[in-house]
């Protein structure tokens, strides 16, 4: 009997143990935009005694033993920050990633085509280039929306390049019919004539469980070049799990930025 009672807790203590609740996830807030020119300012939020907030500045998983969070975090340089909650007695709460850039003054042009649609023109090619983050809201004016491609976009460096890291914008938010590119391609030119081969990017299929979040492309060219092209397109058949399904997807492109 005495065997049998022992089973019996040590098995209900394996099932509390695998019941633990899992903390929720801290709220990490930058001071201003997502990119920057100096620096920017992280703070890191969760109200729970006991909980620790860890975080880790090299795109590792936070652990037990990354940095804790003491004070808000004076950023300086591209980064990328990734934040976790832990506390004894509790599973350590899913990761918040913050992508964070440093870069460059305003390139000297940008132009687009065909023109965004007449709802969602915000101030043209203008608003790619005005360092101004859009936020969640596609309304908020800082979004240039299309539901139909492919939509080519011209840069002009100014002058001529090496090699740079181009960064690119989009707001994915299913709810909204807003979803990822069918495919993105680059190329340059060093004359804004003769454009060397593209490379193509082609786009990782979306799941139902996605909520709305930003995605940073990042474009990296041998030189020398002057002149950059990017092409993008819409999604062309949302997929069956969503109540748009069959139907054009929604593009929304925010800003376009050198990374230093």
């Amino acid at each position: 009997m005495k065997r049998i009672l022992m089973l019996v807790m040590l098995c209900s203590g394996f099932l509390l143990t695998g019941q633990e609740y899992q903390l929720a996830k801290p709220l990490v807030k930058v001071e201003g935009e997502s990119f920057f020119e100096n620096s920017a300012i992280v703070r890191c939020e969760f109200d729970l005694k006991g909980a620790v907030i860890r975080y880790t500045l090299d795109d590792s998983e936070p652990n037990q033993r990354s940095k804790r969070y003491k004070k808000p975090l004076t950023i300086k340089k591209s980064t990328t920050i990734k934040v976790k909650t832990f506390k004894n007695g509790f599973q350590a709460s899913k990761t918040v990633r913050l992508d964070l850039f440093k870069m460059t003054a305003p390139l000297a042009s940008i132009k687009l085509s065909p023109e965004p649609s007449g709802t969602y023109m915000a101030e043209g090619a203008k608003t790619l280039n005005d360092q101004k983050a859009g936020s969640f809201n596609f309304r908020d004016g800082r979004w240039v929306g299309y539901n139909k491609g492919p939509i080519t976009i011209d840069i002009d460096l100014g002058k001529i390049v090496e090699k740079e890291k181009i960064v690119l914008n989009t707001l994915v938010s299913p709810d909204s019919w807003i979803m990822r590119p069918e495919y993105l391609s680059y190329t340059h030119s060093l004359d804004g004539k003769k454009f060397e081969q593209e490379t193509r990017i082609g786009m990782i299929g979306m799941i139902s469980s996605e909520t709305a979040y930003k995605t940073f492309w990042r474009l990296i060219m041998d030189g020398p070049y002057r002149y950059v092209r990017i092409t993008i397109s819409p999604l062309s058949s949302i997929p069956d799990w969503h109540p748009g399904k069959g139907q054009p997807g929604w593009l929304f492109i925010d800003e376009i930025f050198i990374q230093q």
